[in-house]
C-alpha cells in the first residue's frame, strides 16, 4: 500500500476565475471559496475519480481525504492503494494525474553560525537599507503591517525572541491521515529555519512589516515532510480567512506538473503566495517556486548584486515561455532571530523571500482592498534594475518607497 495524490490535469476550475481580480480581504474569502467549490462540483472529472474510488474499495482502495470541503478546495484527492491500483487508475482516468507521495525538503540555507549575535547594530540590517525601507522610516513612513496575516508554511517559529513576542498569531502542525490541523501550544520551531523567516517578516527591528502577524503552519517539520503535507498546508491556509499572503521556503528539484494546479488554486481563494525559487544557482528552479502563478524571489547580497546560489532559469510550460525569478530581495548574509535569543547571518531564497512577504503586508495595509494581480504588479513595478538579465533578477530589487 503506498499514498497516492490524485488531482485531474486540466486546471479548468482555475482557468474559470479571472485570478488576478481576486480580493485579499477577509469578508471576500467566503465568496471566493464558494465559488470555487461550485465549479468543482460541477466538474465531470472530478465526479469519476470519486466514483472509481467508491467502486474500487473492495481492492484494497482507501480515500484518505474524505472531507468534501478539503477536496474540493484544492482539487485534490489523497488515497491509499496498492501500486497495481493506482497503475490501474492511471489507465482508466488518463485524464487524472496519479502521483505517488514523495518527500518535499526545506530550501536550505547557509547558516553562519559563527556571526552569531545577541544585539545587533544598525549596519547589520542592511537588508532593510537595500529595499529603502530604512530610508522610508526616516522620512516618516509609518506603515507596518498592522492587520495582515502571513502563514508561514515551515518548520515552526519560537514565540519567545524578542523580535516576536506578540507576533504569532497561532500555530498549527498537520495530521494528513486523519485530515486534522492540530493547535500547537505553545508554538515551537522543529528547526529554526521558520524563525528566522518570522523575524525578516515581522520582527520588532529585523523585519519588513513589525505590525503585522504571522500564523504558523509546520508543513515541514525537522526540514522534511511530504506532498500530501504541503497539499493539506495549502488547503488550510486557503480556509484561513485572516491569511492573506502564505510564505513558502520548501520545494522539490525541478518543475513538477502534477502540483501546478494546486499552487494556483490559492490565489483563486485571495492568498498569495510568495516563495523561494531555490539555492541550487543558474538554469536550475525549484518547485513551487518556478510556478507562474506565484511570487518568485530571488537573492542579493550586500553589494545589490545576484547572489550565485540564487536559482533562475527560464522556463517553457503550456506554450508559454517566463522566467524565475520575478524579482530578488536581500538573501544573503542577512541577520534575523534564532531559537533561544540572539541572531545569525543567513543565506539563502528563503531569507529573500520573507522580505517579499514583508513588504506585500505593508502594500495591504496601506491599499486594504487592492486585488491580488494589483499586488503583484505593485512589487514588480517597485524593483530597480541591477543590470543583470531577468533569469537572474527578474523585474530587479524590490523598493519600499516606490511601491508606497
Amino acid at each position: 500500500m503506498s499514498v497516492y495524490i490524485v488531482r485531474q490535469k486540466s486546471n479548468m476550475t482555475v482557468n474559470s476565475v479571472a485570478l488576478h481580480s481576486r480580493s485579499l480581504t477577509a469578508e471576500s474569502r467566503p465568496v471566493q471559496i464558494a465559488e470555487v467549490l461550485s465549479l468543482w462540483k460541477a466538474s465531470p472529472v472530478a465526479q469519476e475519480v470519486l466514483k472509481w474510488i467508491t467502486d474500487s474499495q473492495g481492492r484494497g482502495v482507501k480515500q484518505i481525504s474524505k472531507e468534501e470541503d478539503f477536496v474540493q478546495i484544492t482539487g485534490t484527492t489523497i488515497v491509499d492503494m496498492p501500486d497495481e491500483e493506482a497503475e490501474r487508475m492511471r489507465r482508466e482516468l488518463p485524464d487524472v494525474f496519479v502521483l505517488r507521495d514523495r518527500p518535499i525538503e526545506l530550501i536550505r540555507p547557509r547558516r553562519n553560525v559563527t556571526a552569531a549575535r545577541k544585539r545587533i547594530s544598525a549596519d547589520d540590517l542592511w537588508h532593510l537599507h537595500a529595499i529603502g525601507l530604512k530610508a522610508a522610516r526616516e522620512q516618516g513612513f509609518a506603515v507596518s503591517g498592522v492587520g495582515v496575516t502571513i502563514a508561514v508554511l515551515d518548520t515552526g517559529i519560537d514565540p519567545t525572541h524578542p523580535e516576536l513576542e506578540g507576533r504569532v498569531a497561532g500555530a498549527y502542525t498537520f495530521d494528513v491521515s486523519r485530515q486534522e490541523a492540530q493547535s500547537m501550544e505553545p508554538s515551537r520551531d522543529t528547526d529554526g529555519h521558520g524563525t528566522h523567516v518570522a523575524g525578516l517578516i515581522c520582527g520588532k527591528r529585523v523585519g519588513v512589516a513589525p505590525g503585522a502577524e504571522v500564523l504558523s503552519g509546520v508543513m515541514i517539520p525537522g526540514g522534511r515532510g511530504n506532498l500530501s503535507d504541503f497539499i493539506f498546508a495549502l488547503g488550510w491556509a486557503a480556509k484561513r480567512p485572516e491569511v492573506q499572503i502564505a510564505n513558502i521556503s520548501a520545494g522539490i528539484c525541478g518543475y513538477l506538473p502534477e502540483m501546478h494546479g494546486v499552487v494556483a488554486y490559492l490565489m483563486a481563494f485571495g492568498v498569495l503566495p510568495v516563495c523561494a525559487s531555490g539555492n541550487e544557482g543558474r538554469n536550475r528552479t525549484r518547485s513551487p517556486g518556478n510556478y507562474v502563478e506565484v511570487v518568485k524571489v530571488g537573492a542579493t547580497n550586500r553589494e545589490n548584486r545576484v547572489a550565485g546560489f540564487s536559482s533562475g532559469g527560464i522556463l517553457v510550460t503550456d506554450y508559454h515561455q517566463y522566467t524565475v525569478p520575478d524579482l530578488v530581495a536581500p538573501g544573503d548574509g542577512v541577520y534575523s532571530s534564532v531559537m533561544g535569543g540572539g541572531y545569525e547571518a543567513w543565506g539563502g531564497t528563503s531569507m529573500a523571500a520573507p522580505i517579499v512577504s514583508g513588504v506585500a503586508a505593508l502594500i495591504l495595509e496601506k491599499y486594504p482592498g487592492i486585488t491580488v494581480g494589483d499586488l503583484v504588479e505593485e512589487l514588480l513595478s517597485s524593483c530597480i534594475d541591477l543590470g543583470c538579465s531577468a533569469d537572474r533578477q527578474g523585474a530587479g530589487l524590490v523598493q519600499v518607497k516606490v511601491a508606497l
